[in-house]
């Protein structure tokens, strides 16, 4: 039998390997057709395929590129087992050690302001299908949908200023973050500065 993990094994191996993938700042993933073992994702390797994780990427649109990369993947290797009988695998420790992709807990969508920027920012792409990365306004959980990284620097969970265009500019451990689009709790997705304006968000406010 035969597996599509969508991971360049054997990084990545277990539940999440798209969002780890993100979330840890990588710059490319791929699929790995395996063939199965007893042992989690740590077959021999029958194929092979990298794309690049662009900045534009998110766990939404990163899914759906390997989805059709990982059909084509798959669709090629049947044709070659069914032509050749069973292909010749590669073994997972020639390509280096393993690393794994846990499960995603809803708890990890919190937002510390005390990190950096860039560690947020691949939070909010990481995490955007679910659990959302989100912060607190007063009782209120607000999940991050979209958001760009800037080098200005500011306290850690401060409001450094508001723009009509790109929202709500929060200072975090190193550099500082646009809050461009926000979905507070069950209500409607919006624009940042839209619930900047709806909920009495001004500028030194501070974030948790």
């Amino acid at each position: 039998m035969i597996n599509l993990h969508p991971s360049l094994l054997p990084k990545y191996r277990g539940a999440a390997p798209i969002q780890w993938a993100i979330l840890n700042g990588e710059i490319e993933t791929g699929v790995s057709i395996i063939y199965l073992t007893e042992e989690l994702d740590a077959g021999d390797v029958i194929l092979q395929e990298k794309i690049d994780i662009l900045l534009q990427d998110d766990a939404e649109t990163l899914t759906y590129k390997l989805s059709i990369l990982g059909s084509k993947s798959l669709k090629k290797v049947v044709e070659l087992l069914e032509t050749n009988g069973k292909l010749e695998g590669i073994p997972q420790t020639l390509f280096g050690a393993p690393s794994y992709a846990p499960k995603i807990e809803p708890e990890l969508g919190r937002i510390n302001w005390n990190d950096n920027a860039i560690s947020i920012f691949n939070k909010i792409r990481a995490l955007k299908l679910w659990p959302n990365a989100y912060f607190h306004r007063d009782q209120l959980k607000v999940s991050i949908l979209t958001s760009e990284v800037s080098e200005e620097e500011d306290t850690p969970g401060r409001v450094m200023r508001l723009d009509n265009e790109k929202g709500i500019l929060v200072g975090t451990g190193k550099g500082s973050i646009w809050l461009k689009e926000v979905q507070p709790e069950n209500r409607k997705a919006m624009m940042g500065i839209a619930f900047a304006n709806g909920y009495r968000i001004k500028k030194e406010d501070l974030l948790k």
